[in-house]
């Protein structure tokens, strides 16, 4: 059968020959059109809908997602973030996270902006050099002569300059690596035995910072140093290598920490690889990536890298007597063996010779285990003059790199390892979990989101945090659905189920690998738990008002604070208390946070304003339908009996100083919050929300028993002032108006929400039938004694004035 090639992208037919030249003509056509290919080979990245066509038998040279690595600004970005995960998984960093320091400082525009004029400013003697962050051969690329002058656009990009480059005969090189990821899963990279050293065409001068032919290195920058003998010079590997022995350096060491960054920086971009082409619907078994990175050797011959780029350029830049038939025999090759390793030039199906079986074993765990380990076996046995990185001859050596090995990782490393391989453990990372029943709920502490988890989700989550491997947890699985279902589980599906799952979850940083076994992780949180409280539970019912809720939390710091606070409003009635919701208080990192049947009210509160966000909480939920919920103090009269006055707390820094101050000359119960019910007469219901002392430090003070759930009219509404009034009493009548305008912003209805006009009309209404009064707080002992007087009336009278 003849199989159909196509050629597309911006590029000209000589940087593409070879591949044309490396396929078989006797299985292959070139397209006419880009409809029909079964292999496409494409300059640039094409558009996601070519990628709906490839598969194991339609291959194209391109992966979604490639761009976490192709495009500058992020790949400095994907490299952070795999470090960041790194020092988390290491506790702060080792020697895994050391191993990716082989990345150069950049701030990209213009999020980055004031940050690289701060760095600039701190280090006045560093140079910068300044990129465009999408493009290619040099253009755009600069050193920066002032940092003030540097772009805002979001094109840009500035990264370190790294000083002190190795140089090859005076002159600063770059090395070219070309680097192939053949699969994304299993996750396969190799890199290509041969390469090439691309040398400046001016010597290198520290001092001349304005020539660009002493400091760059990109063919198509020097071509156009007229004034260069040779302007473009490529040295291969093989002479490269030889010439550093010869100067006395260890080649061998050089080339052994290169491929380590090569595959820690396809590492970078293996998640975003894996998520793009999901989301596009790419069968990743027909997609493959060749890159071209450059690195730069410093003078302690590290290696740094610089970029990785795109579809690398396979035209011939250098002249013959520079290096040139040396680069084509080169590119040649590594095309070539290309070619060979992906199984172009076999004939079609040839690779499915399996399939009869497959079909009797679709099911197996076992074959498709040995299919994966087959044919990572057969690549690397045709792989040519690429070595294999990953998974390599020691697979275990990049699998604490990943987020989390996907299952075909895991079978791949333990087929081809010389020793058992341990399954990755797993701890939280930025989420914690709460119970209901036998559901999990997660709370992403970055995000600020809560997830439930199905009965399955549940358990893997359970399984996993407790320490269990993948394998375990699908082991527990597979077992429960044998006993459940009438016929035999898909083994291969759970267990692809269950490391997919625990993957999404470290790719949303609800939990990281773990590098201690469960015994040695329990060992070290008990020295340094993550939480420095003991555990203690506490549950109750809770009545404000018309809402009733479950109220649960499990800090031991917390429920010090505010179980005496909550007991005014606790009811012992358990009837029914299953339906009611959930109110729950969670540890965050940092904090707590809030949370009403499943929704996130307030994230990451400190300790001190968790009673506030609580108390706001229920008061804002205590009113139904037509009801009026008023946050308010309550005090009652000297006596104790019969109507009570109604404090507002329109001024936020006296709150309840007024109350306290009325309870206190009084001796008489006091509260805080009242409801106004929209039938029956206008008496108000006590809310019994704990109370804020001003001259305290903020100290909360629960509400007192007489207070809370009791019904009685109010004889007078106060609002407190720090601004002195001209009469002696300490008080002053206020019309209906004026004291509306203190109370309504802290008035709701149904769910928090304000007043429409019916409450509007009602409240207003309700107010005249109340005395009203502005207090004089800088005499709180005369206006003490003058409303003390008014208790003599126990029907209330209407102020005077007009509303």
């Amino acid at each position: 059968m003849t199989r159909h090639y196509w050629m597309g992208g911006n590029r000209s037919y000589e940087e593409d020959r070879f591949f044309d030249e490396s396929l078989d003509k006797s299985l292959w056509q070139q397209a006419e059109t880009s409809e029909q290919w079964h292999a496409c080979w494409y300059t640039g990245m094409p558009d996601p809908e070519f990628f709906s066509q490839v598969g194991p038998e339609r291959k194209i040279n391109h992966i979604p997602g490639n761009n976490a690595l192709t495009v500058k600004s992020r790949l400095h970005q994907s490299l952070m973030e795999l470090r960041e995960r790194m020092e988390r998984q290491e506790k702060g960093g080792g020697h895994l996270t050391e191993r990716l320091a082989f990345v150069p400082g950049v701030f990209s525009m213009p999020e980055d902006y004031h940050d690289f004029q701060q760095a600039a400013l701190q280090n006045p003697d560093k140079r910068w050099i300044l990129k465009p962050k999408n493009a290619a051969r040099g253009k755009g690329v600069q050193l920066v002569g002032d940092p003030a002058d540097v772009p805002m656009e979001s094109s840009w990009m500035v990264q370190e300059y790294l000083e002190n480059p190795h140089t090859m005969h005076g002159r600063k090189y770059v090395l070219r690596l070309y680097v192939l990821v053949s699969s994304i899963s299993p996750f396969r990279v190799y890199l290509y035995h041969q390469g090439f050293a691309k040398l400046a065409s001016a010597p290198y001068d520290e001092e001349n910072a304005n020539n660009p032919y002493s400091y760059l290195t990109n063919p198509d920058v020097n071509a156009l140093n007229l004034e260069a003998d040779v302007p473009v010079e490529f040295v291969d590997f093989e002479r490269y290598r030889a010439w550093l022995r010869e100067q006395g350096h260890d080649d061998e060491a050089l080339f052994t920490k290169i491929e380590d960054m090569v595959a820690l920086t396809c590492l970078a971009a293996l998640e975003p690889m894996r998520e793009r082409s999901r989301v596009i619907g790419a069968d990743t078994r027909g997609c493959y990536e060749l890159m071209g990175i450059d690195c730069l050797v410093d003078g302690n011959l590290k290696p740094w890298i610089l970029e990785c780029n795109l579809s690398p350029s396979l035209g011939v830049c250098a002249g013959p007597e520079s290096g040139g038939d040396i680069e084509e025999g080169i590119k040649g090759a590594l095309i070539g063996d290309m070619v060979e390793m992906l199984g172009l030039n076999r004939p079609a199906g040839a690779d499915s010779a399996d399939s009869a079986d497959s079909a009797d074993s679709a099911d197996s765990a076992g074959f498709m285990a040995e299919r994966l380990v087959r044919e990572t076996q057969a690549e690397i046995a045709n792989s040519g003059g690429f070595k294999n990185l990953i998974p390599g001859s020691d697979p275990t050596v990049y699998l604490p790199f990943m987020a989390l090995p996907r299952l075909a990782d895991w079978v791949v490393a333990q087929a081809l390892s010389d020793r058992p391989v341990k399954q990755p453990r797993l701890e939280r990372w930025m989420s914690e979990e709460t119970f209901s029943e036998d559901q999990v709920y997660v709370y992403d502490t970055r995000l600020g989101h809560l997830s439930s988890l199905n009965e399955t989700a549940s358990l893997i989550w359970l399984m996993a945090t407790e320490g269990a491997g993948p394998d375990d947890i699908a082991s527990t699985l597979v077992d429960s659905a044998f006993k459940s279902m009438p016929v035999a589980p898909e083994a291969w599906a759970i267990r692809n189920d269950v490391w997919n799952t625990l993957a999404d979850w470290v790719n949303n940083r609800f939990l990281v690998q773990s590098e201690n076994h469960l015994a040695e992780r329990v060992a070290l949180e008990s020295v340094q738990p993550p939480f420095p409280e003991t555990s203690a539970m506490m549950s109750m019912v809770l009545a404000c008002g018309r809402f009733r809720a479950r109220f649960f939390t499990d800090s031991a710091a917390l429920v010090n604070r505010i179980e005496n606070l909550l007991q005014p409003m606790a009811v012992s009635d358990e009837a029914g208390k299953d339906s009611l919701p959930r109110l729950e208080i969670v540890r965050d990192t940092p904090g707590f946070t809030l949370i009403l049947d499943g929704q996130v009210l307030h994230p990451r509160l400190p300790l001190s304003a968790v009673t506030p966000a609580l108390a706001n909480c229920l008061a804002t939920h205590a009113a139904k339908h037509d009801d009026i919920a008023i946050d308010a103090g309550l005090v009652a009269g000297p006596d104790q009996a019969g109507p009570m006055y109604m404090v507002s707390h329109s001024e936020p820094t006296l709150r309840d100083a007024l109350t306290l101050a009325l309870s206190a000359h009084w001796r008489a119960d006091y509260g805080r919050g009242a409801l106004l019910k929209a039938s029956g007469d206008d008496h108000i219901e006590g809310l019994g929300l704990p109370l804020q002392a001003p001259d305290l430090e903020g100290m909360l003070l629960p509400a007192m028993a007489g207070m809370t759930g009791n019904f009685a009219q109010v004889l007078a509404v106060l609002v407190p002032t720090s601004e002195p009034i001209e009469d002696k009493s300490g008080v002053q009548a206020m019309t209906v108006n004026e004291a509306l305008r203190h109370l309504i912003a802290n008035c709701c209805s149904e769910d928090g929400r304000p007043l429409d006009t019916g409450g509007f009309s009602r409240l207003a209404e309700w107010l005249e039938g109340c005395e009203r009064y502005l207090v004089d707080m800088n005499n709180p002992e005369a206006a003490a004694a003058t409303l003390s007087g008014q208790c003599s009336v126990r029907t209330p009278q209407k102020a005077s004035g007009s509303r």
